[in-house]
């Protein structure tokens, strides 16, 4: 599963496939486990999401993870995050302790679900969103759709519409293999957790999901509650296969969003690119260059929506910078909030 599921690591981020050694660093000891125990909202339609806030100030964070959904993954950002404004911390459906989703995971579905869970718990004011890789693409869907309702936008290694359809196509026949082999082994986890037979001493074994290696004992019931659902398994495919395409289309989420795209004005947007790059086993020197130009060069395009977005490499980073280099998504979120308290 490591190398099948190797190809979502630019995209959506799941952490199974690669660890990078910045990420032994101990987690800073004032994160707030507090943000791992369950606060249950409705949505009015019979289902729960898992929102969990802490601080106080405004603008209001909002933090949208990668694949894998993972609180955990913004241990190193969330105690610096928390002493300059009040952050929100959520599990879209079908992870950490929210309930399962009741249709397809799109685009639409979960800028939809985010939508009601803020009006649900009160936020009503102008947020700003933090978003990593696949996350990043829910967030610039909920500008698109909701733009009074944010004031500012830092995306992290964000996945975009259209990526990776710049291929030849028989190059994206390529790719798109190696994808469905990776989303044919979340449908083989979820229906070993569906027949109890995913246990926590057993996931190496049946090479599913894996702890990171850098989470902590007191990480482990939120992380091991997740990931031994078949609802994790069952939202993690749904979302991979309404993210990549299966033909020279755009997918059922990029359609989504360039539908929904507009100019983003002047509203206060930083695009963090990582400097380090994940190598996939079949592709070439040249295909593996043209496929990081390409990618960055779509992340390069969210910032340039806006007149004062900007976009920063980030040194000695991979695709999970909030771990590798926090502070640089510290900067960036400090940034952006001053950019919106600032703003008229």
């Amino acid at each position: 599963m490591r190398q099948l599921l190797s190809i979502f690591i630019a995209a959506i981020g799941i952490i199974v496939a690669l660890d990078s050694s910045a990420l032994a660093t101990a987690e800073p000891s004032d994160f707030d486990y507090g943000i791992l125990t369950p606060h249950l909202i409705g949505l009015g339609d019979g289902r729960k999401l898992n929102l969990r806030c802490v601080g106080s100030g405004a603008p209001t964070i909002v933090f949208e993870q990668g694949g894998d959904g993972l609180i955990t993954n913004w241990a190193r950002v969330q105690p610096e995050a928390t002493r300059l404004s009040r952050t929100c911390f959520y599990d879209r459906a079908g992870f950490g302790y929210s309930d399962p989703p009741d249709k397809p995971v799109t685009a639409m579905s979960v800028t939809n679900d985010l939508h009601a869970l803020l009006k649900r718990a009160g936020i009503r004011d102008r947020i700003i969103l933090v978003g990593h890789s696949i996350g990043g693409f829910y967030a610039t869907m909920y500008v698109d759709r909701f733009p009074d309702q944010v004031a500012g936008l830092v995306l992290i290694e964000p996945a975009f519409s259209g990526q990776g359809t710049h291929l030849p196509p028989e190059r994206m026949l390529l790719e798109q293999g190696y994808t469905r082999q990776g989303e044919g082994t979340l449908v083989k986890c979820a229906a070993l957790a569906r027949a109890g037979q995913l246990r926590a001493d057993s996931l190496k074994s049946n090479k599913c999901m894996t702890p990171p290696s850098w989470a902590t004992a007191e990480m482990m019931p939120y992380i091991l509650h997740g990931i031994l659902r078949p609802a994790w398994f069952e939202a993690q495919h749904s979302q991979a296969v309404n993210f990549f395409s299966g033909d020279d289309k755009p997918s059922v989420s990029s359609q989504q969003e360039m539908d929904a795209s507009h100019a983003f004005g002047d509203l206060p947007v930083i695009v963090l690119i990582a400097e380090g790059w994940y190598s996939k086993p079949w592709r070439t020197v040249e295909e593996e260059a043209g496929a990081r130009d390409g990618m960055r060069e779509g992340q390069k395009l969210l910032a340039s929506r806006s007149s004062r977005g900007k976009w920063e490499l980030i040194p000695k980073s991979f695709h999970y910078i909030q771990l590798d280099a926090p502070d640089a998504v510290i900067r960036a979120i400090k940034d952006v909030v001053a950019a919106a308290r600032k703003a008229p």
